[in-house]
Order: structure tokens, then sequence, then C-alpha cells
């Protein structure tokens, strides 16, 4: 498939369960659902990184460890974390915070 593309992490984040060094498969053709629950791979201010997320209204709440809220105009939805290394997935932390 051309649309999949894999990501090495950063960064550990127990959190959601990656790894530094762990590598995550990600589709740019599927859309992450904003249930707190899908693995997507975001793009601000010129950095790619992995998180949970929901919307509230025209924000996007990045969850982690911490609960980071972004405008939805401020950040990209690059694609869906669709497998990976440690669940058996270039560098991209798993976010932590702000």
């Amino acid at each position: 498939m051309k649309n999949l593309f894999t990501l090495e992490i950063s960064n550990t984040n127990s959190f959601l369960g990656l790894l530094e060094g762990d590598e995550v498969i990600v589709s740019a053709m599927e859309q992450p659902k904003g249930n707190g629950k899908d693995l997507a791979v975001f793009e601000l201010s010129g950095e790619r990184f992995v998180s949970t997320f929901t919307r509230f209204g025209n924000q996007i709440m990045l969850l982690g460890e911490k609960i980071q809220v972004v405008r939805e105009h401020q950040i990209k939805i690059i694609g869906k974390v669709v497998g990976g290394s440690h669940w058996s997935i270039e560098k991209a932390p798993a976010v932590t915070g702000a």
C-alpha cells in the first residue's frame, strides 16, 4: 500500500504504551477517530508526534500524560497509527505535554 509509512518513536510515553525506538505504521488514508482511543500522527510547528485525541468544538485535545488543547487550524492530522513494532511502528515523539 503506497499511503503507509513508518515513524520511529523518539521518546517513551507509558500512558500511550510507546517506548523510545518503537516504530509505528501510519496510514495517511485513514482518518483517526477523535474518540480518545485511536492513535494519530499530528504535525504542529513542523514537528510530528503521536497522540490520542478528542475534539471539543474547534479545538483538539491531545490526550497523554498531560492534556494539551490546540486550535484545529494550528495542527494537522497526518494519519492514523495502524500497527507497529511494540504492539507488532523518521523519529516522532509521543506527546507528553506542552
